[in-house]
This record gives structure tokens, sequence and C-alpha cells, in this order.
């Protein structure tokens, strides 16, 4: 399993998964219900807010649902509408303490317990429920990914992650090297439209061929370059294969 995926958001970087987390729901848990379906691939997702935050429950409820339309749209013109029958999420919990988001990781991960969290960690998806800390404390540690809309986009991108997860069957190893499925959920979102830099062709096949994650922003670019090459069902068809970087290589097209 790739594990479940979080917002990390370290200088340029955005998000970071933690190999040591099941994404999967756990079958010896009671499972969440599934929250109401208001339109066609939308849920009314369960919210839970701390005090400080229940003056902007309307707020929240709003990012949540119109994360869920803006996704509807790229599964409805790609043919996935089959893969949103069913929420991408259970239940929603905002923070407005990051001690309470860790405590909610360490709770969810015992194994994590004693070990310090980083600030940076920020937002997830885990047992059905997506989990945040508000959107002050997002664009305090990450100024460079303010955008307009980037809580709701923030909220897209985590549900992009699970929509790639079914688009491969449940088979996580299938969604590719770091830059591609991270590239996939920030295209899904829209994400750092005007702050992806460009990049030259030297620049951008460093990035494919690097062992370490490195930066969000700069993997929009990354993602989209391989976009003009290929159809986005070509690009999730060969992903998950051991000679991916080989053949986007040799398929690529002169600049």
């Amino acid at each position: 399993m790739k594990a479940v995926i979080f917002v990390d958001l370290l200088a340029a970087s955005a998000f970071i998964a933690l190999p040591s987390l099941a994404s999967q729901p756990d079958p010896s848990k009671e499972q969440l219900p599934a929250p109401k379906e208001v339109e066609p691939g939308v849920f009314d997702v369960p919210l839970s807010l701390p005090k400080s935050l229940e003056s902007r429950r309307r707020e929240f409820k709003g990012n949540l649902l119109e994360a869920q339309k803006r996704l509807r749209v790229l599964i409805k013109n790609n043919g996935w509408s089959d893969l949103n029958k069913t929420p991408f999420m259970k239940r929603a919990e905002i923070y407005d303490k990051k001690v309470d988001y860790d405590n909610h990781l360490y709770e969810i991960e015992p194994a994590l317990r004693g070990k310090p969290i980083p600030t940076t960690f920020t937002a997830g998806i885990e047992q059905d429920v997506f989990f945040a800390v508000s959107p002050e404390m997002v664009d305090k540690v990450f100024p460079q990914g303010r955008e307009n809309d980037s809580y709701i986009k923030l909220i897209q991108h985590e549900l992009a992650h699970r929509l790639h997860v079914r688009i491969v069957k449940g088979n996580e190893e299938r969604m590719g090297p770091v830059w591609f499925y991270e590239g996939f959920a920030v295209y899904a979102a829209d994400q750092y439209r005007k702050a992806a830099p460009e990049l030259t062709d030297a620049e951008i096949w460093d990035i494919v061929r690097a062992t370490k994650r490195g930066s969000y922003i700069q993997y929009r670019t990354v993602f989209y370059h391989f976009l003009k090459q290929h159809t986005l069902k070509e690009l999730l068809e060969h992903a998950g294969d051991a000679d991916f970087a080989d053949w986007l290589k040799t398929t690529e097209k002169a600049s």
C-alpha cells in the first residue's frame, strides 16, 4: 500500500505520505455511515468543529461541497462517474489548534506516539475522515500556496488521491512515482496555476528521476509537460509500470 497521504507544506513541498498508515478503512473497526447525497456525486458530509470555529460552519460546509462539485467535473469529463457513486469521505474534522490535530494523528496511528509531528502536517484523509487545520493555519505555514479558493483546492487535492485509488482499482502501487500521483492531485485540484515555474527539459527530468520528495509547485509544471505529450488516460495506465520513466523518455516529442 502506498499509504495515507497527508499535507506537508514544507518550503515548496505540499504533501507527504506516511508509509506506516493504511489508507483504506479498517474492517475491524465500526464503519462510518454514508452521508446523504445532495447531488449526484456530492455528499453532505458531517462536520466536527471546535467552538472557536462553530460560527463558520456554513463556510466550511460550503468548502466541502464545492470541492466535491469541482472534482465531479473532472470525473465526468473523463468518464469516471461510476467511481463517484460512493463518497470519498464520510466525515470531516477541522481543528483550530495544531495540538488537537496532532492528537488525532496519534489516536489513529499509535506508532507515531512519542514522535514529534512536524508543524507542516496540516491535512489528510484516513479511515474515511477528512481532517485538517484551519485555513489561516495553512496559509501561515505555506504562504507560497495562497491563491483564490486555496482551502477548497486543498480539500479537492485530498479527494483526488482517493479518486486515484479507485482509478487503479485499489492497487495503490499503480499510482506511480511521487511526482506523478501528487502531480495528478495538483492537476485535479488546479493548484498553483500562477506559482508554477517554467522548467528546462533537464530540470523536468531531474524531478522525474529524483528519489526524494520535491516541490509540489514544480510537480504541476512537470505533470502538465507530460500531459502535452500524452492523454491523461495513457499517463494513468502507464504510471505504475516499472519502466514508466523510460516510456516517457522514448515517447517524448521534441519541444
